[in-house]
C-alpha cells in the first residue's frame, strides 16, 4: 500500500502540474502497463493503457460494431471528426453512447495505470496525439484530474476490501473442475471467464478477449475465486534470453589460457615402521686426499713476482733539502714559534 500510495501522488503531482498550467501534450507514464494521458488545457481527453481495452476494443469485441466500421470511423477522426460522431452518422451507435463508452474506458485505463507499477511521468507538448483534431478518441471539453485520480482510488479500495486479492495482470487463473458449478445459473459474464479461464489468461487478458472492462473482470473474478469456482496458479517464468550475437566486424580476442592440472596426490606410505634407509655412498671426489704438503718457504726477493730485497735504505746527503748554511752549535735554537716568524726585519726591530 504505500508504494501504490507514493504512484498515486506522483501522478496526481504531474496531472495537476499540467492542469494548473492549462497545458496540452501527453503526458507519459512509464511503468508496468504504464500508459497516457491525453491533455488539452489541462483537462484529460483521452488515456490509453496497454493494461485496459480501449473504446474500439469494447465495441469490436462485443458485438456492437465490426473492425472495419471502427476502423474508418477512426480514419474520420483524423479529419476532426470524433468516431462517436461518424458511428452515429452510420445509425449503429448514439453520441451520448459513445460519451458514455469512451468515460468508462478513460476510468478503466487510469485503474490500470495506478494497480500496477508506476515509475515515473514525463510530459511531451510536442506529441502527434496532443492535437485536439489528432484525438481518436476525445471528449469535450475534457475531465478533471482529480475526479479521475479519486474514482481509480475507490476502485482500488473496492478490490483490496474482498475476500481474495487478485491481481490484474500478474494473477493467472484456472477453472476447476466442472461439477462444482456445471447445474448452476451462472451469468453470462461468467460463463465467459470460466470459458476463457486456462491457467495461462489474467484478468487482463480475459477483459481484452470478451470486450469487458478490466476492473469489472477483476472483482468478478476475485469473487469467484472465493467460492471455488476459478482458482489462481502461479505466473509461468519468464523466458531464458538468448545469448547476445557477436559482431563478425569485433577483432577476435584470444582464447583465454587452460587452467592448470591438479598436482597428483603423493601415493600414500604403507603402515607400519619405516624400513631403515641405507647408507649413502661417499662421492669419489670429496674423498680425502690424504697427508697435505707444507708449503714452500720463500727467502726474502725469492718467491715469484717479489721486489728484491733490500740491502739497507740509503742514507741523507747534507744539503738535499737546498739549504746550504751549517747550524751554529752556540747558538741556542729558537722554538717551535720561531719557525713561525717570517725571515728577516720584523715590524719591532729597529733600524
Amino acid at each position: 500500500m504505500p508504494a501504490r500510495n507514493a504512484a498515486h501522488g506522483l501522478l496526481g503531482r504531474a496531472l495537476s502540474r499540467c492542469r494548473d498550467e492549462r497545458a496540452t501534450g501527453v503526458l507519459h507514464v512509464q511503468g508496468s502497463p504504464g500508459g497516457a494521458f491525453h491533455l488539452l488545457d489541462g483537462a484529460v481527453v483521452a488515456v490509453e493503457s496497454p493494461g485496459a481495452p480501449g473504446v474500439g476494443t469494447l465495441l469490436v469485441r462485443s458485438g456492437r460494431i465490426d473492425a472495419d466500421e471502427w476502423n474508418a470511423a477512426h480514419d474520420a477522426a483524423a479529419t476532426g471528426l470524433l468516431p462517436g460522431a461518424a458511428i452515429a452518422a452510420g445509425g449503429r451507435l448514439g453520441t451520448a453512447e459513445f460519451q458514455v463508452l469512451h468515460m468508462m474506458a478513460v476510468q478503466d485505463a487510469v485503474f490500470a495505470v495506478l494497480a500496477g507499477r508506476l515509475d515515473n511521468c514525463a510530459f511531451d507538448p510536442d506529441a502527434p496525439g496532443a492535437r485536439p483534431a489528432a484525438l481518436p478518441q476525445g471528449l469535450a471539453p475534457g475531465v478533471e484530474p482529480e475526479e479521475l485520480l479519486v474514482e481509480a482510488g475507490r476502485r482500488l479500495a473496492a478490490l483490496a476490501s474482498l475476500p481474495r486479492r487478485v491481481s490484474p495482470d500478474r494473477d493467472r487463473v484456472t477453472a476447476v473442475a466442472p461439477p462444482a458449478w456445471a447445474d448452476e445459473p451462472l451469468a453470462p459474464v461468467r460463463r465467459e471467464i470460466l470459458g476463457c479461464a486456462n491457467g495461462r489468461r489474467s484478468p487482463r487478458d480475459i477483459a481484452f478477449l470478451i470486450g469487458r472492462g478490466v476492473y469489472t473482470i477483476t472483482v468478478e473474478v476475485a469473487r469467484m475465486c472465493a467460492e471455488g469456482l476459478v482458482e489462481t496458479v502461479p505466473a509461468p517464468p519468464a523466458p531464458a534470453q538468448p545469448p547476445p550475437v557477436a559482431d563478425p566486424a569485433a577483432p577476435v580476442a584470444d582464447p583465454a589460457p587452460p587452467p592448470p592440472e591438479p598436482f597428483a596426490p603423493a601415493p600414500a606410505e604403507p603402515a607400519g615402521p619405516a624400513a631403515p634407509r641405507p647408507p649413502l655412498a661417499p662421492r669419489e671426489d670429496l674423498a680425502d686426499p690424504g697427508p697435505y704438503p707444507h708449503p714452500p718457504e720463500w727467502e726474502p726477493g725469492e718467491a715469484p713476482g717479489a721486489a728484491p730485497a733490500a740491502e739497507g735504505l740509503p742514507r741523507r746527503e747534507p744539503g738535499a733539502s737546498g739549504i746550504r748554511e751549517a747550524l751554529d752549535a752556540g747558538r741556542p735554537q729558537p722554538g717551535w714559534k720561531g719557525f713561525l716568524r717570517p725571515r728577516g726585519r720584523s715590524r719591532t726591530d729597529s733600524p
